[in-house]
């Protein structure tokens, strides 16, 4: 569900998950970004991975940055700090989007013992949300614990 620029609900499970923050952000962006609007990067560069010599890469970053909202957030240190080098795609168009990739972010690893004791790993574009899927079915009586473990 896309939220109107300057909404200010926030959806279930943000304040749980320590990501008030976000709906803040999002907003933040969405208002500065509101007109006129820009592509991202990725756009950019995708046409320059298939056409290389037609499209050679300093080309694609030379438009890219020549967008009026991005050229002001590039050349606005604080604006590059709160936004993103890559607005766009960072943000998107969904708050709801914006919303379950901040809070999929808080504790993720790719690999996690299991209360019976097996080993389970995952990895792929979706890790985060699976990993977060599988913390929120446990029984809340559940002790979770992260370990970080270098070899």
């Amino acid at each position: 569900m896309d939220m109107a620029v300057g909404e200010t609900s926030t959806p279930a499970g943000w304040g749980e998950r320590g990501c008030d923050d976000s709906a803040r952000r999002w907003n933040d962006w969405a208002r500065f970004a509101a007109a006129p609007p820009a592509l991202p990067a990725g756009h950019y560069l995708d046409r320059a991975y298939l056409d290389p010599a037609g499209y050679p890469e300093r080309r694609a970053r030379a438009e890219y940055t020549a967008q009026p909202l991005i050229r002001a957030v590039i050349e606005d240190p604080e604006l590059e700090e709160q936004f993103t080098c890559d607005p766009i795609a960072f943000f998107g168009p969904d708050r709801e989007a914006f919303a379950a990739d901040c809070v999929a972010e808080v504790l993720p690893t790719t690999a996690l013992l299991a209360p019976d004791g097996r080993w389970v790993e995952y990895g792929g574009p979706d890790c985060r949300r699976w990993f977060n899927a599988y913390l929120d079915a446990l029984p809340p009586e559940t002790m979770v614990v992260r370990v970080l473990c270098h070899s």
